[in-house]
């Protein structure tokens, strides 16, 4: 936790270093779970479905990006969550409300780069009797960017605390994420992501997929479509390459709208 406060206060205190607002924009695609470092104004509906050996569920969430200052932006998301288990009944209802905190760590105009960090905080809104949420946790966050020839890479790293015991004594996982776009033109942009996720902490039922102290590994291809100047439409597929997974498959869309 020492740790954990010291990488918060770093990032509470680098934003100082962030570049002037006059310059310009650094524009970077959008994947679909790599976290983009890019501080802007946006609205954004998004769509997941995945199957796991428990069963199904989706999720349809609500979002609003908006800068406090030039080196700040805050974050609100609501989801609503359907889940459809194998061996109980169907439940649907709200989840978990997320706030995030984005802060700007460095800019640079000449070599394409961005780097922001920050911290996400997840509210117990949802019923933790029907499955829905109803978890306390806080996510430091550090995600950078670069544009390099022809490609955009986005990397990002995150590590997740419980704090109310709902899904284990104090569950803890780390998440590491790498992402390249390649813009094939102004409307149309391929991705391919690698998505990794190591259980460090948590309990874990007796017929549940061992993940404890394991790295769950997942490739994530896609595409941005840009039907209109300021919306992008983005969809990709997670697909797990490793023995120890959380799902089968788990799919991604979104449409967002810069303003």
């Amino acid at each position: 936790m020492r740790h954990a406060c010291a990488l918060l206060a770093a990032l509470l205190l680098c934003p100082m270093s962030a570049m002037a607002d006059e310059e310009p924009d650094i524009k970077f695609f959008y994947p679909v779970v790599t976290r983009r470092p890019v501080i802007e104004r946006k609205l954004e509906t998004s769509f997941q479905h995945s199957k796991s050996r428990e069963g199904r569920a989706s999720q349809f969430s609500g979002a609003l990006e908006w800068p406090i200052t030039p080196w700040w932006q805050v974050e609100v998301e609501m989801p609503f969550l359907y889940r459809n288990p194998n061996d109980a009944a169907s439940t649907a209802g709200p989840g978990d409300l997320e706030l995030q905190n984005k802060f700007l760590l460095w800019k640079s105009v000449q070599h394409l780069v961005l780097v922001s960090g920050g911290f996400e905080l997840r509210l117990p809104s949802g019923s933790e009797r029907r499955g829905l949420g109803g978890e306390i946790a806080v996510e430091p966050f550090v995600t950078g960017g670069i544009g390099l020839g022809p490609f955009d890479v986005i990397a990002a790293i995150a590590y997740e605390w419980n704090l109310n015991n709902v899904r284990g004594p104090r569950e803890q996982e780390l998440t590491a994420d790498l992402a390249v776009g390649w813009p094939l033109s102004r409307w149309f942009t391929p991705f391919l992501e690698l998505n990794t996720v190591s259980k460090i902490q948590g309990q874990e039922g007796e017929d549940a997929v061992k993940l404890r102290g394991r790295t769950q590994l997942y490739l994530t291809p896609g595409f941005n479509v840009r039907p209109l100047p300021g919306a992008t439409f983005r969809m990709g597929v997670e697909l797990p390459v490793s023995g120890r997974r959380e799902f089968d498959y788990r799919i991604h869309a979104g449409l967002v709208w810069e303003f």
